[in-house]
């Protein structure tokens, strides 16, 4: 499967700060850094990460929480070493 720009930089940020499996950080936090244009995009392809399963979504008191799967961890890093 083809990965677009947005969605290789958001699997690396998540890497990059660790949040991976019981870890985890909200979409406010994942955007952070994005463009004020891009933030709407960044949802969509958070969501599109979440259907691919590459990304896991945590429901919370305070939220949802999205983390990398810790089972697909080899196939998040090809994706990210690939692309750049």
């Amino acid at each position: 499967m083809k990965y677009d720009d947005l969605s290789v930089t958001i699997l690396a940020k998540l890497a990059l700060d660790g949040v991976i499996g019981g870890k985890h950080t909200s979409s406010e936090s994942i955007k952070r850094g994005f463009p004020s244009h891009l933030k709407g995009d960044v949802d969509k392809t958070l969501k599109k990460l979440v259907r691919t399963n590459l990304v896991l979504h945590h429901p919370t008191s305070y939220g949802i929480q999205y983390s990398l799967n810790p089972r697909r961890l080899d196939e998040i890093r090809k994706i990210v070493s690939d692309f750049g």
